[in-house]
């Protein structure tokens, strides 16, 4: 179906979601943070990056930034377990990831068949009506 990169510092929740999109017939390659992430996603074409956003070495806002201006194509779901930032003004992370191009975006936990359903659905807005029919 379709070549999948996911991004998550979290070994096991990595493991599930892999697991889920690969029994769905996705392709899918890991990385354990935005900075491996972004190596491995320029060593490769995908149709799709899932990407958390509170991540070590690279976080997931400086991730989707380069994805983005990279591949304008790609589809890109946001996940996150931490909703906000800051103290005084709250920032709302996955609301400032659909700021910076995502796609779609699922608050952790989520169950996984709404992570394939998000990355399907991405996917065949990116693609547009005509490919997806042809897909």
């Amino acid at each position: 179906m379709a070549n999948v990169l996911v991004i998550d510092d979290d070994k096991l929740f990595l493991t599930l979601m892999a697991q889920a999109l690969r029994q769905c017939g996705h392709q899918v390659e890991c990385a354990l943070d935005g900075s491996a992430g972004t190596n491995v996603f320029a060593a490769s074409a995908f149709d799709a990056v899932v990407c958390d956003m509170v991540m070590p070495q690279q976080e997931g806002f400086e991730t989707i930034r380069h994805l983005r201006a990279a591949r304008p194509d790609v589809a890109i779901i946001a996940i996150s377990g931490g909703l906000t930032l800051g103290h005084g003004n709250q920032i709302d992370l996955l609301r400032l990831a659909g700021k910076l191009g995502a796609d779609a975006t699922l608050r952790k936990p989520f169950l996984m068949s709404a992570l394939v359903a998000a990355v399907d659905e991405a996917i065949s807005a990116r693609r547009g009506p005509v490919a997806a029919a042809r897909a």
